[in-house]
Order: structure tokens, then sequence, then C-alpha cells
């Protein structure tokens, strides 16, 4: 067993070995300036209690097991052999003679979910071996805090498995007229990512820690340095270390009353009262201020992400005494990050279905890809549309190894650390597919298993057995999409050092021109069957004359065709028509299929078999001649990050193919469930059961039912049990008021960002709207805006495209485009791609363009640089 590790050693960095606090200083002092100190491990602390296993099970079971448990541990003397342990350690870290402080370091601290700051004890300004000990005895005992046991006990956390390392470090002695606090590399208050947020007070940064004590402001810059605002506060009073002998007077053991602490904090502090010309000056010159800025922007380049940093200034030097991530920020809800996942209100009951699923695969695959959890919500539903937490997507984009990638020699020295930090990166489609059967067999149980004669609880347990196998298989679901965006800013970050940014451009699309996914597959059986009708005239003739579900109607006359089709569909017909199980699928609403297939019959013979060997010589050809050009000992990795971009396109899309199967069996379960309300008298349309949302339909089924719980309690099956028609008549209201606010929502462009208006220009520059460029080209002709696929068949032969984003449903109508704009969506959106890939120029992200273009309106695109040009 290790007792103690000094900053520097290579273990310290784990969580599991030195707590959340420990692992995050031992990571800082590698180049930040983080004051000497070691770190007594979680294994001493299992070794310290291990006499005490017994007792504390006992007393796990009174009335007061916390406040019982830490006053065992506070009685049991340290080991006489960790003395000589704590002494060398000291030692070691520079620290004899001096003052330190005493920090816990739990190892739940840096938990998904979890925010244990300020749930366990630190003690300042303890000096001697023998103090040391008993203040991480005491550190041990606070692991046992009420506050603390009753946050595990809310968390869900076995109470017994919670460990606690503890932090030993040199105390930073900040005087009166000094200064310390805390900073935020970026403003978490204001949501405002290009400033540093710092709160400051005279004397030791406890004042500020702690909350209670007012302290001043200030704004940074984060570009230049400068101060953008500051609100000074009136600070009467400071708390400072005690000398040696004042310390020595408080008690004969030196530790002072009530586990070294009096009523002003730490026995070993004081505090001092400032003068009135003090109080209320800034606590920080503006140099000081800009100091402190950089110190926790260069905290954030060390950490990858965001920081929270403590820092003290001791003379003419600044510490830094803390670093955590920042997990929560003011959030702007925008349509920036959703409006191509949702482009179009979603119902209710979807939203709760999804939404847990979704923040779990977040999680899950923040933490696979070495990035901190977030701890607030990422999309909300407001009116009925999905909005994004622009703050956070800006908190989290673009992290990069940026520094292992700043150029040949730094990517050269840091080839063994992006083996071992994004080795991962190579596993995860392997371990994707690998359970992707398990899902499969899932979705094949549930798609079959009996209803009839099920209770209606019996059928919403069922609705929640697929919501969670959903859960489950999408957990990783998140990371592909992340990884393949971080794979295409790696690829391009390489090209651009090496070439000049157009060209890079140009050589990052020619790698990527072809590959080969499962959307293209689809859509190569949909031309096959277009030739099945291009060569039958009768056939063709026929469909022309009859669209929509007319054309339904009349395929049993072909059977060839029909036979075809009926494979095509019971193959991919789970592709969805829109995100919200509310809407068809393929299978349910053939006829859209059918559509697509009459206008492709209606063009010349696919020439894109041809077109498509030539970008994949084109592509293989350019491969070549990148690998070729790179520094030997590079060749492999550059191979390596082309071929992976190329990996994770194609899974991203097939990921999206093998998702949409779940809406098959929960549009079965739920409109199963929709007619047992039907029966009940609660609804009149199966379907309107979507406009409940989750909690008071899950509420009134186990009342009615009296036995069945998803949350794990049952309601009273005595004589407080309601009939099932009392205890669901309230979800009529539910539902008829929510489905009224949707249907107005289908009618109404959403705000952008909610809660703004627009103003005048946002997007706007001279003559032409700015969007995201797509694809590149340019084109002028009439728009066409489709709404929905109810639209495709009105669809003129070279019209430009306008519709808030697209998906594989639409593909049709992209053989027959000249252009494409989206209200949504960037480089990687299916829109972009497939325009890419038929060579039509397209420019995305172009707010509210299906309510500011009509159709028939003639507007001029540019592709390359992002622009649409009314005439």
């Amino acid at each position: 067993m290790t007792l103690t590790l000094g900053f520097t050693d290579p273990l310290a960095t784990e969580l599991a070995t030195s707590g959340g606090k420990g692992a995050s200083l031992a990571k800082s002092a590698r180049n930040l300036p983080v004051p000497g100190g070691f770190i007594v491990t979680a294994d001493a602390y299992t070794q310290f209690v291990a006499p005490l296993q017994s007792r504390i099970s006992e007393l796990m079971d009174t009335d007061h097991p916390a406040e019982a448990i830490g006053d065992l541990i506070r009685r049991t003397p340290v080991p006489d052999a960790w003395l000589a342990d704590f002494a060398a350690a000291a030692q070691a870290a520079g620290l004899n003679g001096k003052a330190v402080a005493v920090r816990s370091s739990g190892t739940m601290e840096d938990l998904p979910g979890a925010a244990f700051a300020g749930q366990h004890d630190t003690y300042l300004g303890v000096r001697g071996t023998q103090s040391i000990a008993e203040a991480v005895r005491d550190c041990y005992a606070s692991l046992w805090n009420p506050h603390a046991f009753r946050y595990r006990q809310q968390l869900g956390v076995e109470q017994l498995e919670a460990k606690m390392a503890v932090v030993v470090q040199l105390m930073v002695a900040v005087g009166a007229e000094e200064a310390a606090g805390v900073a935020f590399s970026v403003d978490p208050v204001r949501g405002n990512t290009d400033e540093v947020l710092i709160n400051a007070a005279f004397g030791l940064g406890e004042t500020v820690v702690g909350g209670e004590e007012p302290v001043d402001e200030f704004r940074i810059a984060r570009a230049d340095g400068t101060q953008i605002a500051a609100e000074i506060a009136d600070k009467p009073k400071a708390l400072v270390m005690r000398e040696p002998a004042e310390a020595d007077d408080v008690d004969d053991d030196g530790r002072g009353d009530h586990n070294g602490q009096d009523e002003h904090g730490d026995a070993r502090t004081r505090e001092v009262h400032l003068g009135d010309d003090q109080r209320t000056r800034p606590a920080l010159t503006a140099e000081q201020a800009r100091t402190v800025a950089e110190l926790s922007v260069l905290a954030e380049d060390h950490f990858g992400f965001p920081q929270d940093i403590e820092w003290a200034f001791s003379g003419d030097d600044l510490f830094l005494l803390q670093s955590r991530p920042i997990t929560r920020v003011a959030p702007r809800w925008t349509r920036d990050e959703s409006a191509e996942r949702f482009p179009t209100p979603v119902t209710p009951l979807t939203w709760d279905l999804v939404e847990a699923g979704f923040h779990c695969s977040l999680n899950h695959s923040f933490d696979l890809m070495g990035l901190p959890p977030f701890d607030d919500k990422w999309f909300v539903m407001r009116d009925f549309y999905i909005y994004g937490n622009q703050t956070a997507v800006d908190l989290y984009a673009g992290r990069l190894p940026t520094k292992m990638l700043s150029s040949v020699e730094t990517i050269t020295e840091s080839l063994p650390e992006i083996a071992s930090q994004f080795g991962w990166v190579q596993e995860l489609p392997v371990r994707w597919m690998r359970d992707l059967d398990t899902y499969l067999m899932g979705i094949g149980k549930l798609s079959h298993e009996p209803l009839e004669d099920k209770s209606l609880a019996e059928v919403w347990k069922h609705v929640i057995a697929i919501s969670d196998l959903g859960t489950e298989y999408f957990r990783p679901n998140i990371a592909i999409s992340l990884t393949q965006q971080t794979l295409y800013g790696a690829l391009s970050h390489m090209l651009e050092m090496a070439l000049d940014k157009e060209t890079a451009r140009l050589v990052f699309e020619r790698l990527l021109a072809s590959t080969d996914t499962k959307t293209s597959q689809v859509n190569a059986e949909i031309w096959e069957l277009s030739r099945i009708v291009r060569g039958n005239p009768e056939l063709s003739s026929t469909l022309r004359s009859h669209t929509g579900e007319d054309g339904l109607a009349v395929l049993g006359d072909f059977p060839e065709f029909f036979n075809e089709f009926a494979t095509f569909l019971a193959k991919h017909g789970h592709r969805e028509l829109d995100f919200d199980a509310y809407h068809p699928t393929w299978v349910e609403a053939p006829h859209i299929v059918l559509d697509q297939v009459r206008l492709l019959a209606d063009r010349a013979e696919n020439a894109s078999a041809d077109s498509d060997l030539e970008r994949k010589v084109l592509q293989a050809e350019t491969e070549r001649a990148v690998v070729n050009a790179a520094p030997e000992k590079l060749r492999y990795l550059v191979q390596e990050v082309i071929r992976l971009a190329r990996s994770y396109t194609a899974l991203d899309d097939l990921e999206h193919y093998q998702t949409t199967r779940l809406t098959l069996p929960m549009r079965r379960a739920l409109r199963e469930l929709g007619q047992r309300l039907v029966d009940q008298g609660v609804l009149t349309d199966p379907m309107d059961v979507y406009f409940i949302d989750f909690e008071p339909l899950d509420a009134a089924i186990r009342a009615g039912d009296g036995q069945y719980s998803p949350a794990g309690d049952s309601a009273d099956p005595g004589n407080g049990q309601h009939s099932p028609a009392e205890a669901l008549a309230g979800l009529t209201a539910i539902a008829k008021k929510n489905k009224a606010g949707y249907q107005e929502a289908v009618e109404r462009t959403p705000e952008w960002e909610h809660g703004r208006a627009p103003e005048a220009g946002d997007d706007t520059d001279g003559d032409f709207i700015k969007g995201t460029a797509g694809s590149p080209g340019e084109v002028t002709g009439e728009v066409f805006v489709v709404h929905s696929p109810e639209d495709f068949s009105s669809f003129p032969d070279g019209a430009i495209l306008v519709a808030r984003t697209t998906n594989p449903a639409w593909t049709a109508l992209f053989y027959q485009a000249s252009g494409v704009i989206t209200e949504s969506g960037g480089a990687l959106s299916h829109g972009a791609v497939t325009a890419r890939e038929l060579g039509l120029p397209a420019v995305m992200a172009v707010r509210d363009a299906t309510s500011r273009f009509t159709s028939g309106q003639t507007v001029s695109v540019n592709g390359s640089n992002g622009t649409v040009t009314p005439s």
C-alpha cells in the first residue's frame, strides 16, 4: 500500500488514488505555479478504517450514523508508523518547519452528477508532523459529516464505498494587504466565453470560497487582458494566518478547539479588521487582475477545458491553489445546435422518453473523450421546439489536442501521448459493432411481444422497456458524432500546417470524397427501383398519373415491382420522416418513398456510378500524395487519421440508421396504449397519447393499476386505490392543451434564440445573407420551399431546395435540385454531405430560410463562401 505520493508522482494524477482535489493539483503541478506538497492516498484511508469496519457497520443502523462514525474516527489514534512517512514526504516537498493546508480530497468529487465541493473539511496553517497526522485523521472524519452523508444518500451512493484522500500543501502566506480568491476562465454567471470572471478579497481566499463575505468582482477580456468591468465591495475584514507564537497560544497541542476551529474558523487563522481606506479599495490592481486572468487561461490550456481556479498572491508571486473544470454555465437557449436534429415541433411524450437517454449518452461520451461531465441541460423543450444550450456548446466545442498538433516537432514528440490518450478512438467502432447485436435482438424481441392481453400498466411497462433499450444502445452514439467532428478538425489542422487554407480545404474534400455509407447503399437501392419503373413504360405512365397514396393502389397490377418495393420497405421501412415518433416511418407512409422512386425514374440514368469511381481514384491518389509528403515518423499517424475520419463518417451514418429502428416498436406500443385510453374515454384518438407528458401519464397509470411502478413504488392497493378511469381522467385536459399548443407551433417559425427577438442585420452583410458553407459552387435560380415530405411530389426540376433541414428521406430531391439552402446544419450535415456528393452548391444555417424565401423567388447561392443573394 502506498501511504503518500508527491505531486509529481504519475500515480498522483489518478482520481481513485488522490481524490478529485489531489488529482487536479497533481496534474496542475506539472506546468503551473502550484505550491509544493504531497498526497495521503485513498488507500491510506482504507487501511486506517479497516480495524473499524465492523463497528462502522453497526453504527450505520443507529439513529445518527454520520455523527457516530465521525466521532469514532476522531477518537482513533493515528498509527505511529505513519509519522515517519509523513515526515519524509514533508521533507521531500520542502515543507519542514512551514505551515501547511490539509485539505480533504474525496474520491467521488469529480463523478458525473456529483458536486461534493465544500462537503468535507480543510485545515489551514497546520505545523509539525503530529499536527499534520491529526488533521489528516480529521479530514477522514469529515467524510462522515452529516451533510456529506445525506448528499450520498440523495445520489444513491453506497456509503461504505466512499473514500478519502488528503492533500497536504504549503500554506501560501497571504497578508492583510495581499489578495486571494477564485477565477473562472470563462464567465459562468453571464455565459460569456470571451471573458474571465475574478472574485477577490484581501487575506486568505477562504473568505471568497466560503461565499459568506463581500468580495470584489472583476471581468477581464480573454483576448487582451483589458478590464471590462469591476464591482468593488466594502470588505471590512481579512482572514490571515496566525504567527507561530500566536498559534502555540491557542492550545497545548496546537490544534485549538472544536476540531481545530473556533467561532472565526480555523484556530490557526485570525481576522484582521481593515481600515476605512483599504476596505473599499480594489483587492487587485489592474495588472494583478490581468495576471490572474492569464493564469486562469493557462490552467484552461493545460487541462484542455475551461477552469475554475483558486489563487493567491504572496508578495509578488501568484500561486495556483486548486483547479477544477467548469461544468455549469448560464444557458443561452438557441436553435444553433438543435435546428438540424429537431427541425420541427416535438410532442411532449416523445421528448420526455428520449431526453434522459440523450443526456446519459452525452456524459458517457464526454467521459470517453476525457472531458468533464456536464451537470446541466444541453437541450430543453420551449414552446414545443427543442433549444440547445449554446453556452455549453461553446464550452465544449473544439477541444482538440491543439498543443500536440502545433508543429511537426510537437506531433513527433507527442506520439506516445496521442496513442495513449486517443487509443479509444480506434476501439470504439469495434466495441459499437460488437454491442449492436444485443440491441438488434432486443428490438426483435420487443417488436414481436404480444400486447393484446397485457393490462394498461403492462403496456406502459413495455413502452419503458423500449425506451430503456434505446438509452443503453445510444450511450456511445454521441461520442461517435463528436469524434467524427474532432477527426475532421484534426485532419484539417494537419493539412493547414503544410498547405495554404484553400488548398488544404480542397485536399480535405478529396480525401473524404467517397465514403461508403448506409445512406448511399439505401439510395442505390432506390435508384434500382427507379430503373425497374423506367424499364416498364406502362408502370412509369401509371405512376405519373397516380401520385401520392393513389400510386399505392395501383401497384398490385405490377407484381414484379410490387415485390421489389415490398422487399425494400421490409429492409429499410424504419427510416424516419421526422425525429418524432409521432410521425410515421417509410413503412407506414410508403407513398413518400414511391414518389421518390417516380421522381428518379423520370430523370436520366444515374451517372453517379462513373463519377463515384472517379472520386475513389482521386481520393486514393490524394491520400498517397499526402502520406508520402508527411515526415516518415508521422506517416502512420496521418494515414490513421484519414482512415478514422472515413470510418467515423460511415459509423455516424450507420448508428443513425440503426437508432431509427426503435421507432417502429415504440409507435406500436404507444398506439396500443393510446387505444386503451380511447377505450376508457380519456382520448378520442390513440395517437393523442403523444401529447401527454411522461410524469402525469406514469403517475396516473400507476395510481390506476396499484401494482406496477417504473419508479419502484406502487399505489396503495387498499381502500385508497382509484379506479383506472378516476386515475386517468385528468389526462384528457393535458392532452387537449398540449395538442393545441403543438399544432400552433407547427404553423409558426420559432425564435432562433428563445426570449430574444432577432435584430435587423443579424445575418446580413450588404446585399447577401450569411450562412455556413456546405458544398462549393455557385448557382442562380428559383427556390422551392419544402416544409414536409408531402411537398416532395410538387418539387420542380432544377429548383433550389429550401428546407429547415434534410434527412435521408429527402435524397431524391437532391437529384432534381440545382442548389440547397437549409436553416440548420454545417459541413457534416446530411444536406451538405449529399450536396457535395452530387456537386450541388449548398449554404447551410440560413436562419428562417423557409419563411424568408418564397417559392418562385430568384436567388444566387454561393456554397464556397456560404452566402445567399436575393435577386
